[in-house]
């Protein structure tokens, strides 16, 4: 009788491979894209954090900021690209006290003024690999952006 149970039991364990390997392969895939995209979206925050830094002097120009996130984002660094940056001032309403962003090309602003430094880049420049059934359940065209805002700064 135990040798009967043996000689029914040998292909088990190969059934049970094949079974749960793809789940572990796809859970594993999956774990690595998200810590892959969660790198990528700190290295585009500290860029827009970095480029309103810059956008904040008195003299910047907004080819200097373009140009400090370039060198941030360039093959030795983070490696993105096809990313895009907006400026933008915070005005406040003055009836109602709401903020209003208004898109700028020009960052040259009077002290005191926010500017936001808004950078975005689609999610096919920064994925590293497409994990199956997860990349059909996501949205056809989503993108990593950041935004960080400070006041123009001078006197």
């Amino acid at each position: 009788m135990v040798g009967r149970l043996k000689k029914n039991r040998r292909g088990a364990a190969t059934v049970e491979m094949a079974i749960v390997l793809p789940l572990l392969l796809m859970l594993s895939l999956g774990a690595i894209r998200y810590g892959w995209l969660f790198l990528k979206a700190q290295q585009i925050t500290n860029a827009a954090r970095y480029g309103a830094r810059i956008a904040i002097r008195t003299d910047a120009t907004a080819a200097e900021v373009i140009a400090a996130i370039d060198a941030l984002f360039d093959v030795t660094r983070a490696n993105i690209t096809g990313y895009t940056v907006k400026f933008f001032r915070t005005d406040i309403d003055a009836g109602t006290g709401a903020q209003i962003l208004t898109e700028i090309n020009d960052i040259s602003a009077e002290v005191g003024v926010p500017i936001t430094v808004e950078v975005t880049v689609p999610h096919e420049n920064v994925d590293i690999v497409p994990v199956p059934f997860v990349t059909e359940l996501e949205p056809e065209n989503w993108n990593l952006g950041a935004s960080a805002t400070m006041t123009k700064e001078g006197f």
